[in-house]
């Protein structure tokens, strides 16, 4: 028997692929102010810039320039790592409190360190200290809560802010994958500014007024000497129609 000739088959479906995510496109600085633009040169990636006045973001081996720390009245040397590298830090870090760590493992964990990262480096600077926010280069998992704090304390969109970030360590480098997790951040953001903003909240003030007035004036129309309408009837007031005399 001659076997069945398949070289004109479709291909069968490579299922290893999977979907790409959304791109975000992040278009060229829109900032002019040479206060939030730094000039650049190739060795300033191995340094730390500061993105404001009570946070700075940079590599690892930053974290290690004690003088450095006490120049820039560093009181949080945040570390955005992995949980393995995070124990072997803490060890060597053991008898200095200032020395932090986020440790996840994934985007999702790292989304979800945003937060208590934010809550960590507003209540260093009412403490009037500065944070140093740092991860291996200082380009990615640090950049990116770097970003996220702009984006929740600024109000920002997720361009806006990345943007900014950039325009302060220039070296910034989010994958499109990070990107789709801070624009989910970015609606969780705009969600609680609503919340937290009352231009953006409904009137409840308003709505419940109009709503009182309505039951006054229903209230006027059924009956008008404040008698409760669940009154029992008199059967006498019945019409033979069935209709009930409000007398």
């Amino acid at each position: 028997m001659v076997a069945p000739d398949v070289s004109h088959s479709t291909p069968a479906l490579d299922r290893s692929r999977a979907p790409s995510l959304p791109r975000t496109l992040v278009p060229p600085c829109f900032f002019t102010d040479p206060s939030v633009i730094q000039e650049w040169r190739y060795e300033c990636r191995r340094l730390a810039q500061e993105i404001y006045p009570h946070l700075w973001l940079g590599p690892r081996n930053v974290a290690k320039d004690e003088q450095f720390l006490r120049d820039n009245n560093i009181k949080l040397v945040l570390a955005i790592t992995t949980p393995q590298a995070w124990q072997i830090m803490k060890a060597r870090y053991a008898d200095k409190n200032e020395y932090q760590g986020l440790p996840v493992s994934n985007y999702i964990e790292l989304v979800k360190s945003f937060p208590l990262a934010k809550q960590m480096i507003d209540q260093t600077r009412e403490n009037g200290g500065t944070t140093l926010l740092y991860c291996e280069t200082g380009n990615e998992k640090s950049a990116a809560v770097a970003v996220a704090y702009v984006m929740e304390s600024n109000g920002w969109d997720l361009i806006r802010s990345i943007q900014f970030v950039q325009a302060r360590r220039f070296c910034v480098a989010l994958d499109d994958n990070m990107k789709f997790q801070l624009r989910s951040y970015e609606t969780l953001c705009q969600a609680r500014q609503a919340v937290l903003t009352p231009s953006k909240r409904p009137d409840l003030r308003r709505t419940l007024d109009d709503l009182y007035a309505d039951s006054d004036e229903a209230a006027d129309d059924v009956d008008r000497e404040g008698r409760a309408p669940f009154d029992d009837v008199d059967p006498n007031s019945i019409k033979e129609s069935g209709d009930v005399i409000m007398g």
